[in-house]
């Protein structure tokens, strides 16, 4: 059976959302796609974009779109969406045509192609494989159709634009693992100097933050760039949303940073109601601090009023401390998109990362030994997440915590070690040389100064004891003893000194939480002294 490749038009509406019924069902969660008044709008190229179909006896049996940026873009980057295949398309051969006039087309713009394909979709994965198209990312719980897909990022390269992209020079080990293996793919030849224990920006600060319009971000944006910001976000690749990228309704917001008179930064984002998800699209920043407490600002308040499932942001490699902010924060790279960023003529790379605000397990499908690869690194990086949600929960309120964002939450609960404990059972001695912090799962310690006298404290689920020697270990000057049944979380010194020495500011941040509880405590003390030393203020006649 023969069959033609040759670009959409309106008159193609019928036909394409036939396409659309018989590759994702009718059960698409935005209505809006069956409307054949939109569709007419997607297949009309005076809209910018491009819609190529492979047509075989007046059926459609693929499409694919180019999408148009958002706003000015000079990326070198062909972004293909709305790719539908219909499974008899790859035996017949129609879906590998098409993909070879889009890449023809990419070919000579000198543009890269990505696309995202259904981690589910096997055939998919074979089919843009043997296009030479290379996996370089994979996105957990992405995009909801019935449920929720995770997606994979397949790119096809433009060596034109991959040998002159900048060269990476530092970056974190997460996404230099990620970086290298999808360079690899592309054969790519690089050097990295990884860095551990690179400073992001302080996630606390005197900052004060207002909600703002897009325009009012525009218009300080202008006015920064007297200030030579530099650029870390890369955000405007497209605007639509949900897996069909759909041009509908969102709610964007604008935030904007102050401290003292002067607006320092500013961040956009936007919300995707269908995938339940916040992407961070553009920001300034015009001094070295306020960026980190202003992702923190943002990320909070994508949580907690739009209940965000995942928020992201596209960071530059050449952003270090920007990459390192959002992995303290809880990002997790999540696709490494080679020269995806160009200004003045200069490339650079881009990762994509990811906040999860909800647990994932990976889903039991059949990938290729290529996408596998890569699958298996971002799997390992979510993996303290999966398994440390419940025990970072409980840290976080600890004053000992304070101030940690959930990356750095993280790192410190995979220190902690469980030990079960029966009641009557004693958890350390007095006098005892002490190591160890202890942090209460469940259950119920009770400290004592002397054998058979009155408990001074009764701890509960989730209070720390045991740190002022574990800070300096000086004897203890109490024993514990479990009251009952109970689970503790056990942190060596030695282990905390380890991750100290790779990251050092978290280890002050520690330190310093530690140092204020220990002077309030004295000062309870103090003035507890006081108060049986003063005078009656009786006199003697």
């Amino acid at each position: 059976m023969g069959f033609s490749i040759r670009p959409a038009t309106v008159a193609d509406t019928f036909k394409w959302l036939d396409l659309v019924r018989a590759t994702l069902g009718d059960n698409y969660p935005a209505k809006e796609l069956y409307d054949v008044h939109l569709i007419g709008t997607l297949l009309d190229p005076a809209n910018g974009e491009e819609t190529w179909v492979a047509e075989s006896a007046g059926c459609l049996q693929g499409s694919v779109t180019f999408l148009k940026p958002w706003g000015p873009n000079r990326n070198p980057v062909a972004n293909l969406g709305r790719n539908l295949i219909r499974p008899e398309s790859v035996a017949d051969g129609s879906a590998e045509a098409l993909l070879r006039v889009v890449n023809e087309i990419a070919t000579q713009r000198g543009e890269m192609a990505i696309v995202r394909l259904s981690a589910m979709d096997n055939a998919q994965q074979i089919l843009f494989e043997n296009m030479d198209y290379v996996c370089v990312g994979f996105q957990p719980l992405k995009h909801l159709l019935q449920q929720r897909l995770g997606i994979l990022f397949y790119v096809h390269g433009a060596n034109a634009v991959l040998v002159t992209r900048n060269p990476l020079s530092e970056s974190l080990p997460q996404v230099s693992e990620l970086g290298l293996a999808a360079l690899e793919n592309l054969q790519i030849h690089t050097d990295f100097l990884v860095r551990d224990g690179a400073c992001g920006y302080p996630l606390q600060s005197d900052l004060k933050i207002h909600d703002a319009t897009p325009d009012d971000f525009e218009l300080w944006l202008i006015q920064s760039e007297s200030a030579h910001p530099p650029l870390e976000i890369s955000g405007r690749f497209n605007f639509g949303l949900g897996l069909m990228r759909l041009p509908i309704q969102r709610r964007a917001r604008a935030f904007l940073a102050q401290r003292n008179d002067k607006m320092t930064a500013g961040m956009t984002c936007y919300f995707d109601e269908q995938d339940r998800c916040a992407r961070i699209t553009e920001a300034f920043c015009c001094d070295d601090v306020s960026m980190g407490a202003l992702l923190m600002h943002v990320l909070k308040v994508m949580q907690q009023e739009a209940n965000a499932v995942y928020t992201e942001v596209d960071i530059l490699a050449t952003a270090p401390r920007l990459l390192k902010s959002a992995e303290q924060l809880g990002f997790v790279p999540v696709a490494y998109l080679p020269a995806f960023f160009c200004r003045n003529g200069r490339y650079s790379d881009v990762v994509k990362m990811v906040k999860l605000n909800v647990p994932y397990s990976l889903e039991k499908t059949e990938f290729t030994a290529h996408a596998k690869s890569i699958v298996e690194i971002i799997d390992r990086n979510f993996e303290d997440q999966k398994m440390g949600l419940a025990i970072i929960n409980l840290l976080r309120p600890l004053s000992m915590f304070t101030d940690l964002g959930d990356g750095e939450l993280r790192k410190v609960a995979r220190l902690f070690v469980q030990k079960l404990y029966r009641a009557g059972e004693q958890v350390f001695p007095k006098g005892e040389t002490g190591d160890e912090a202890y942090v209460i799962l469940r259950g119920k310690i009770s400290i004592h100064l002397e054998q058979g006298a009155p408990s001074i404290a009764q701890l509960g689920d989730g209070k720390i004891f045991g740190e002022v020697a574990f800070l300096d270990g000086a004897p203890r000057a109490a024993f514990a003893v479990a009251s009952q049944p109970s689970i503790l979380l056990v942190m060596k010194r030695a282990a905390f000194s380890d991750l100290v020495r790779r990251e050092p500011t978290l280890g002050m941040i520690v330190m310093r939480n530690l140092a204020q509880d220990l002077a309030i405590k004295l000062r309870t003390v103090n003035d507890a002294l006081s108060g049986a030393r003063k005078p009656t203020g009786k006199t003697r006649s």
